[in-house]
């Protein structure tokens, strides 16, 4: 049916072990170009991650910026217990930021817990796919 609204499922984007700047600047590009016509969605894949510098937060917050700007979202996949909690405790205080504890609940936009990021913890959804 030509009438019927098609969606794109999100599009995960996995992020090396070790994030300095020049690494998390590719991966904030990469991030940024998978927004193609009708992805809705991009999850930043963390889960592996077991360093990132302040330089690499800059850049990954940059490409969420952008995101937002045109009316997408970046999701973040990152361990609770993992070295990443910079992102996660911004992410408490900024409610906009979408943290998710495994690449699985990123995908279907839920978190496991009512604590922490109030964006995931609430289940926001965007995107016609998740």
């Amino acid at each position: 049916m030509p009438d019927q609204e098609t969606c794109t499922p999100p599009v995960i984007v996995t992020l090396p072990a070790e994030l300095d700047a020049a690494a998390a600047e590719q991966a904030a590009g990469q991030i940024t170009a998978a927004f193609t016509p009708g992805v809705s969605v991009v999850i930043a894949d963390l889960t592996a991650a077991a360093r990132c510098d302040r330089s690499a937060i800059r850049n990954l917050l940059r490409a969420h910026r952008k995101a937002a700007a045109r009316g997408g979202q970046v999701r973040f996949a990152i361990r609770p217990d993992g070295p990443l909690h910079q992102i996660t405790g911004f992410a408490d205080t900024h409610p906009l930021l979408a943290v998710y504890p495994t690449l699985q609940h990123a995908l279907t936009g839920r978190s496991p817990t009512p604590t922490g990021n109030r964006t995931a913890s609430r289940g926001h959804d965007r995107g016609c796919c998740v």
